[in-house]
């Protein structure tokens, strides 16, 4: 119903009450706002929560909206690089820790320092192995699980984790 009216059409319908109008939208550019969020955050559910909160805040500031090109996306992809960059701030500043008040021990301090060198094989993989690390390993999904949302098959998920596997731990021995 709504897919021939542009993002100004669509707009002005959803300050007029319309939910179906806004629903269009969200259904127009949800997963561009989704993508860009995961870009930035690296994490399917707080990607989900920041694509969600864009949205919010959309519905809020309905009159407040620019569009560019008669699109809305750029004003969505605006909040969005907004919202993400709070929600990365929060998380640094809620896992801050005042060394001070731990125990300097060797062993906390080789651990400390094998997670750096995991983390940098990490970054060092490909952006889809980083996604299948991040889903299989750090979220927990079923290696079925991912394929499906990765839209790939279990057999190219489980190869992809046992080279990430390979690469993250020849970087703790030292030798990548």
């Amino acid at each position: 119903m709504y897919d021939t009216d542009s993002d100004r059409e669509l707009i002005r319908l959803a300050q007029r009450g319309d939910r179906g109008a806004f629903s269009a939208l969200y259904a127009r550019h949800g997963k561009a706002v989704y993508l860009y969020a995961w870009a930035v955050m690296r994490d399917d559910r707080e990607a989900e929560d920041i694509t969600q909160e864009v949205f919010v805040v959309a519905w809020r500031r309905l009159r407040d909206i620019r569009l560019v090109d008669a699109s809305m996306l750029p004003w969505l992809l605006v909040t969005c690089r907004n919202l993400s960059r709070n929600a990365l701030r929060a998380r640094r500043d809620a896992f801050e820790l005042d060394e001070s008040l731990l125990p300097g021990d060797r062993t906390r301090q080789e651990r400390i320092e094998e997670l750096s060198w995991v983390r940098q094989a990490v970054e060092r993989l490909g952006g889809m192995d980083q996604r299948i690390v991040h889903l299989c390993l750090v979220e927990g999904y079923s290696y079925a699980e991912a394929a499906e949302h990765l839209g790939l098959s279990v057999s190219a998920i489980a190869k992809r984790l046992e080279r990430a596997r390979a690469a993250v731990r020849l970087a703790v021995r030292g030798e990548a």
